[in-house]
């Protein structure tokens, strides 16, 4: 992986991923600030609270979906997405799943 590129690892907290990803479990992100649709990013929203979610772009915005049910999708007009800001960090590339 080193020689592919940037690579950081997460620890997740919470419930928002289940049941795919779950509390604890650890998942390997790759820097990069794009993404492709439907991809499952680390994402920085107003410089300070990151979350993991999939992204689902389209032309008025970004929206971030969990996959819990008892989340909702949050959604960001590309003007929220300019002055928030909301970035994204990297696309998870690898899971270590806690037992």
């Amino acid at each position: 992986m080193i020689k592919r590129g940037d690579y950081f690892a997460l620890k997740i907290k919470g419930d928002s991923m289940s049941p795919r990803i779950c509390h604890n479990d650890i998942v390997i992100i790759r820097k990069q600030e794009y993404c492709d649709n439907g991809d499952i990013c680390a994402v920085m929203i107003n410089g300070d609270n990151a979350t993991l979610k999939q992204v689902r772009k389209a032309s008025d915005g970004i929206t971030l979906v969990p996959f819990n049910e008892e989340y909702k999708p949050m959604f960001y007009n590309r003007k929220q997405v300019q002055e928030l800001p909301i970035k994204i960090l990297g696309k998870v590339v690898e899971g270590r799943y806690s037992f």
